[in-house]
């Protein structure tokens, strides 16, 4: 079961999101390693200038005594493929390893790899580290895929759509759904201040605004039920088109925008709304149908029903919390129903589904499934 862990043992975590406000599913995995080991978290790289080639200093952020956030370094330009990654992941290597001595670091365990683009031959001498790749995303057969999952200790799957192409490839997967941090959702805000907040008795989107949101859909939810439709996320809407209909569901009277959020404060905003909801346009993106959207434990957490247009993959609350639709009118049909308490919300399934998925849970499987023995909370 591998060698004892001590209080400075490293867990390396690469992602292809920034560390900010926004806690994909990669800044949540990195928290909790954190409440058990020094975590080194490796931000996307910024775009590559001629004065890359003059100087590798990075910034540094200690996000905690125990979290530390460094910028992925390229030294050469990334067009110039995988002679320029393997440089790179060599110099980035060359830059934890100085993090590491400059603070007093003990060994890395694990490096896990949620960055399918870079990093693929950092610390892969070391024997003694393990590594992990983790896939939130639907990327299968492009980037680093299938070098990533033939090299891996262990390769974790959230989508089980996915499954047997990762299985051709790897003997170890693991299909693992998003997370839930239990102990975070039950911080209940009073009942006063609930009432107080715009998205009190609101219909809730919760998440970035991207291309792949039916805004067109929103417009109409927006007309159809005034003064309920309330969105939080930041917006990432690149298309013209997108940004058009964007600006056109704001300019309802009613909607309302409080743009991006950490969890800490998006949670009493959860905890106030009537309905969450997931609206992807599919007619544009099919793979939004491949998705395993991290919003669903959200809401599930905070108690509310959840009406969405693609498939949320927990099979076992389907009708119990969460409701699926194909039409607009099955759409509206459901808020309807909300808002008449005509959805039911089956607590208790809930409840077991989120223990059944909470990090603390998650970790103590994964580390299992690579053989090493999973650290004590600090």
């Amino acid at each position: 079961m591998g060698t004892a862990h001590t209080s400075n043992e490293v867990v390396v975590v690469t992602s292809d999101e920034p560390w900010g406000p926004i806690w994909h599913t990669q800044l949540h995995y990195a928290y909790q390693l954190s409440k058990r080991y020094q975590v080194i978290y490796f931000d996307p790289p910024e775009p590559w200038t001629i004065r890359n080639l003059f100087s590798w200093k990075q910034p540094v952020n200690k996000v905690s005594d125990t979290l530390t956030v460094i910028r992925y370094f390229n030294f050469l330009p990334s067009f110039l493929g995988k002679v320029a990654l393997k440089i790179n992941d060599f110099v980035n290597e060359s830059l934890c390893n100085n993090l590491l001595k400059k603070n007093g670091y003990g060994a890395i365990s694990v490096l896990w790899h949620f960055d399918p683009f870079r990093s693929f031959h950092t610390f892969r001498k070391n024997k003694k580290i393990k590594h992990i790749y983790h896939v939130v995303d639907p990327i299968a057969g492009s980037h680093l895929d299938v070098e990533q999952s033939l090299a891996a200790d262990l390769v974790i799957i959230t989508s089980p759509k996915f499954i047997e192409h990762y299985r051709k490839l790897n003997k170890n997967v693991a299909q693992i759904g998003q997370g839930a941090d239990t102990q975070f959702f039950q911080v209940q805000e009073s009942e006063s201040v609930i009432q107080k907040l715009v998205t009190h008795d609101s219909i809730l989107l919760l998440g970035t605004i991207s291309d792949e949101i039916d805004l067109i859909f929103l417009q109409a939810l927006a007309n159809k039920f005034p003064h309920k439709l309330v969105l939080i996320g930041p917006d990432t809407t690149r298309d013209a088109q997108k940004k058009e209909q964007f600006q056109k569901l704001l300019s309802i009277d009613g909607v309302t925008w409080l743009g991006p959020m950490p969890p800490v404060e998006f949670r009493k905003h959860l905890q106030a709304c009537k309905i969450g909801i997931i609206a992807y346009d599919n007619s544009r993106h099919d793979r939004n149908n491949l998705r395993s959207p991290l919003k669903v434990i959200s809401y599930l957490a905070a108690g509310k029903s959840i009406v969405s247009n693609i498939d949320c993959e927990i099979a076992s609350l389907q009708n119990k919390a969460i409701y699926n639709v194909t039409t607009q009118d099955e759409y509206f049909e459901l808020i309807h129903k909300g808002y008449s308490n005509q959805l039911n919300f089956d607590r208790q399934a809930v409840n077991t589904y989120l223990q059944s998925i909470d990090y603390n849970e998650l970790l103590r499987v994964i580390f299992q499934k690579i053989n090493q023995p999973l650290a004590p909370l600090k």
